[in-house]
């Protein structure tokens, strides 16, 4: 069965941000939501790996396959300016929210590890690259997204 979608991007090929978030999919139209609504960010690239980038972290294979493929693509053929990472509440990764003693243990454990991939990343990316970060967590409402500073 054919099914046709319109689309309206298909002649650009500039774009100002990359996400990188987790594949889970309990946040993938909450996550889309904020980085179009709440960031104001229309067009994106959006890169999808378990647990986000936290792979970074053990500074191995994924790390330099990551970083070579925001450059290529991201970077040198949509001319992204920007990079998000995004984590969230209650991911595998860490073994999900039962893991951690509080919430508030579970959201600096976040906080940390974001900031230690963006400085691994900052090291290799181009200069011109921003590194923005944020996280989402649940409130009574749903999913309230935290910009890291």
């Amino acid at each position: 069965m054919n099914f046709t979608v319109p689309n309206e991007n298909l002649n650009k090929h500039e774009c100002p941000l990359a996400v990188i978030k987790c594949v889970d999919f309990r946040f993938r139209e909450s996550d889309q939501e904020y980085v179009v609504k709440g960031l104001g960010y229309k067009d994106f690239d959006l890169y999808a790996w378990p647990g986000s980038a936290k792979d970074v972290l053990k500074n191995n294979g994924f790390k330099v396959s990551f970083i070579e493929k925001i450059v290529a693509v991201s970077k040198n053929l949509h001319n992204v300016k920007k990079l998000l990472l995004l984590w969230h509440w209650d991911c595998g990764a860490y073994g999900g929210s039962k893991n951690f003693k509080s919430p508030e243990l579970e959201e600096e454990q976040y906080k940390k590890d974001l900031s230690i991939v963006k400085n691994m990343l900052l090291s290799e990316l181009p200069n011109d690259l921003e590194i923005i970060m944020a996280y989402s967590k649940a409130v009574p409402q749903g999913l309230e997204y935290i910009l890291v500073e």
